[in-house]
């Protein structure tokens, strides 16, 4: 079964170093929460896991499967669920995808091919 909250936009947000990711709908729970960040090759953000429901970003580059590699950490959960804040850099690893203005596609839980933007904050 699917949770049917997907990410429907990637903030860069430069002034505070993190990723906010943008949910169709809310995810219940706490305003901070240990998740689980799957990071692939080059600092690819693939996806993040939160009490269960996973939130795909973008897919692996091809043939990098084994270059990818999962972190424990605690993400803030605001704006009533719809956003999460995730730092992009940490004890021995950082996120460098997405990086700015940019869109790129990947298969959601239904395995349909969507696209996905992100964005620099101007604030």
């Amino acid at each position: 079964m699917t949770s049917g909250i997907s990410v429907e936009q990637v903030i860069v947000d430069l002034r505070d170093n993190r990723l906010l990711l943008d949910l169709n709908r809310p995810l219940g729970g706490l305003n901070t929460t240990s998740a689980t960040v799957d990071i692939g090759a080059f600092g690819r953000l693939i996806g993040v896991e939160i009490g269960g429901v996973y939130l795909v970003v973008a897919e692996a580059v091809p043939g990098s499967e084994l270059q990818g590699r999962s972190v424990e950490m605690a993400v803030e959960i605001v704006r009533e669920g719809r956003r999460v804040a995730i730092p992009r850099r940490g004890e021995g690893w950082e996120l460098s995808f997405p990086s700015g203005n940019e869109c790129w596609r990947h298969r959601n839980e239904q395995g349909q091919v969507v696209e996905l933007c992100s964005i620099v904050a101007t604030a």
